[in-house]
């Protein structure tokens, strides 16, 4: 089905045109409700929201707000607005456009995942303070505001992007939709009136290819401009490549062994600390990835604010696995399953090595694969024993670790671990506003995690980028999505 916002129709790159070749098509385009890296990459390159992550890292400058105050010990926020910008459709940019964006709004689905996102259940009122003015008050002090306010859910959408009763992708950024022809390309136009200066490239065409062999192929004939290295392999084909560069940077992901603590013998502390002592976490990431992951000796990726940094340690000793099973009772093993989601990159070679590993102290491992929604709903069940999976968000402790351990947030579903200790942690964590404070707050709820092993964290997954040498001024989200707005493509 072919999509068409604007002119023109799908086209291959040339000029001053990009190609940049992903494995999966984007499923929605709306900001609000864009669920994976693909949709949501994307947006970025469309939408913008008040503040943006700065350069390639995690601090945060202004975007579509010029500058902002605080007042009432964090619970009020007043904020500039920039002028003289419009949306793609040609409305006015105004406070009128950000008090729509943050209107309560839960009858439909968009509304209703944004009411469930803490930025917005800790907002209590937004006005407008004339056209350029905007206040937003909360119910209490919320540290990750800003680091919140960066992330597509708070994206601001054209006011007439919802008015025809379907939806429309109309930002405000350096790119406008053009057209999507669904499981082969999605088209962007260089936004000619976009208050940042006009980008460099025309068009950046999002192209699907789910076959590795052919993007690293498109990569190296000139095909294509742009590709994720998602393996060891491609990594090794184009790394000594002249005419291609590898860029790598961390994200703000973990990929995990969960353990669904209401599960014999997975409510014993024992069992799933021995699991952690049959894993070495080096091993897995040179079997399994090479040069595009990094073994997670901490829950918290690298460069993360208010974080505690942890010395790469390995706790790999399988003598210490086995006492911990004759203490819970179990010297000569167990059998148990693993679920993990069906046709992720390299999770089914993870899932493999960890099979082979927990062999070794008589633990035997059943694997289950389910495409990913099957997957999360057997998991909300509390069908699962062991849980090989992901999590990614915004750069912040509470943003990363409250979903998944506070009980209040709903966060013991995946673990089925409820520890009020932690919980009142993480909500203190959530609205104290000394950094020095903060982190010390993290620390103490690290130690319980360490403690406790409701999971283990396995490896930080980096974004490894293979671009030709005629490309440059990329950009990169925290969470790895690819910014175009400063990217130019030079003749060949």
């Amino acid at each position: 089905m072919l999509l068409a916002f604007g002119a023109g129709a799908v086209s291959e790159g040339g000029g001053d045109a990009l190609v940049y070749l992903r494995m999966s098509d984007a499923i929605d385009l709306d900001p609000w409700r864009a669920r994976e890296v693909y949709s949501s990459e994307v947006a970025c390159n469309v939408f913008e929201g008040l503040v943006r992550f700065a350069g390639n890292g995690v601090g945060i400058e202004p975007c579509l707000a010029t500058a902002w105050q605080v007042e009432a010990e964090g619970r009020r926020w007043r904020f500039d607005l920039r002028r003289d910008v419009r949306f793609h459709d040609g409305t006015s940019f105004d406070s009128h456009a950000v008090v729509l964006a943050f209107r309560k709004s839960p009858e439909n689905e968009a509304g209703a995942m944004r009411e469930a996102n803490p930025l917005f259940s800790s907002v209590s009122g937004v006005r407008s303070l004339g056209p350029y003015g905007v206040e937003i008050t909360l119910h209490r002090p919320y540290a990750p505001f800003l680091v919140a306010l960066a992330d597509s859910t708070a994206f601001i959408v054209s006011p007439t992007a919802r008015a025809a009763g379907s939806f429309r992708p109309i930002g405000t950024g350096p790119f406008r939709f053009q057209s999507w022809t669904r499981g082969r390309a999605l088209v962007l136009a260089r936004n000619p009136d976009y208050w940042g200066g006009i980008p460099p490239l025309a068009k950046v065409i999002f192209k699907v290819m789910a076959d590795a062999p052919g993007r690293i192929m498109q990569i190296k004939n000139g095909g294509a401009d742009v590709a994720k290295i998602l393996s060891g392999k491609e990594y090794d084909e184009l790394a000594l490549r002249s005419d291609v560069a590898i860029l790598r940077q961390p994200i703000q992901a973990v990929h995990y062994l969960g353990f669904n603590a209401r599960h014999h013998p997975f409510d014993r502390q024992e069992v799933r600390a021995a699991f952690l002592h049959t894993i070495d976490k080096g091993v897995l990431v040179r079997e399994v990835f090479q040069n595009t992951a990094e073994p997670a000796y901490a829950p918290l990726p690298p460069g993360m604010p208010a974080g505690v940094k942890a010395a790469p340690v390995s706790s790999f000793n399988l003598r210490v696995a086995r006492i911990l099973l004759q203490r819970a009772g179990l010297p000569d093993g167990f059998r148990c399953r693993l679920f993990l989601p069906e046709g992720t990159q390299g999770q089914e070679e993870v899932a493999d090595i960890l099979v082979l590993m927990a062999r070794k102290v008589g633990i035997t491992i059943t694997k289950v694969k389910l495409p990913f929604d099957r997957l999360m709903a057997a998991v909300y069940r509390g069908e699962h024993e062991l849980l090989l999976s992901g999590w990614s968000t915004a750069p912040d402790p509470d943003l990363f670790l409250t979903p998944l351990f506070s009980s209040a947030a709903g966060g013991r579903i995946r673990f089925s671990y409820d520890n009020p200790e932690l919980s009142a942690l993480l909500d203190r964590g959530r609205t104290m506003l000394v950094p020095l404070q903060r982190a010390g707050i993290y620390a103490e709820a690290l130690s319980i995690l360490k403690k406790d092993v409701p999971w283990i964290p396995l490896y930080h997954p980096l974004n490894v980028v293979a671009c030709r040498r005629s490309i440059s001024g990329l950009l990169f989200t925290p969470l790895g999505h690819v910014l175009f707005r400063e990217a130019s493509k030079a003749d060949r």
